[in-house]
């Protein structure tokens, strides 16, 4: 037991620097795992995905320094500090090789939007959010109580200051990631809705419940604020016809919104959710 014990301390710091390597390794690349989780889970599916991509994690860190130490003792070499790099270097090069493959399919994504925003913005505004509704069936499927909600990599990639500023400087919205991933909630198509109206020149805000699960889009219509929610609430709904809709509409206590340059207000007496 003393032994086993001994083994252990003896072989902790080097557990701990191997785990320290991965996160400091897996946080600059999270771009390339997000790339990789969805590819592989649209064949698998998000649980198995997850699983997959982790071994693959593990295979990127690890194979490339045991090719390489074993190929050095082959030849009776001590390339200890070499090893080292070149093994480091291996992972990085393939994680920036795969971080260009997923910008290209979520630029196609960008491109699918950009494009339906300027073949339908002439429309007039009924016509315009039916093909938005339109669009957003086609292109992405509702995830809701589902395992397929797992890839909602646009939180993940948003989630800290640092990934959304490194994705506003490559020039890629959550619209364009929510396309490209083909899965969302209600978070997902109320962001997808709001992007492609508000690129069509209206004007737009997202809201949520305070006490319920949900959100959803609205636009500013003839002076009018009008919900867009093909998925639940519906379309044109006014939102101050808002609180009965559904019952269990009855059982939140309030709506939030939040515009366009992120202010936050408390709409609930506009949605008919009196102080």
């Amino acid at each position: 037991m003393k032994s086993k014990i001994k083994t252990l301390k003896q072989a902790s710091p080097k557990i701990l620097l191997f785990f320290l390597i991965i996160l400091v390794f897996i946080i600059p690349t999270t771009i390339s795992w997000a790339f990789i989780y969805v590819e592989t889970g649209r064949f698998v599916g998000p649980y198995p995905g997850l699983i997959i991509t982790s071994s693959i994690i593990l295979c990127i860190l690890i194979c490339p320094y045991d090719i390489i130490r074993r190929t050095s003792f082959k030849f009776k070499k001590n390339v200890t500090r070499r090893l080292l790099v070149i093994s480091f270097v291996i992972p990085l090069l393939t994680m920036f090789l795969l971080s260009l493959f997923f910008m290209r399919q979520v630029s196609y994504a960008g491109q699918k939007i950009d494009t339906f925003i300027a073949e339908n913005k002439n429309l007039d505004f009924h016509d315009y959010v039916t093909s938005v509704s339109s669009f957003l069936d086609n292109t992405v499927q509702k995830a809701y109580k589902k395992p397929e909600a797992l890839f909602r990599i646009d939180n993940c990639l948003y989630s800290t200051s640092v990934g959304a500023y490194i994705m506003q400087c490559m020039g890629i919205d959550r619209a364009d990631i929510i396309v490209y991933q083909g899965w969302g909630t209600c978070e997902q198509a109320a962001i997808l809705i709001e992007e492609l109206l508000h690129g069509a020149g209206y004007e737009t805000r997202q809201a949520f419940f305070k006490g319920i699960d949900h959100q959803w889009a609205e636009v500013k219509h003839n002076g009018t604020w009008l919900i867009i929610d093909p998925w639940y609430i519906g379309n044109f709904v006014e939102v101050h016809n808002l609180k009965n809709i559904r019952p269990e509409f009855q059982n939140a206590t309030g709506v939030i919104v939040q515009y366009k340059n992120g202010t936050l207000i408390d709409a609930s007496q506009e949605h008919g959710y009196l102080p």
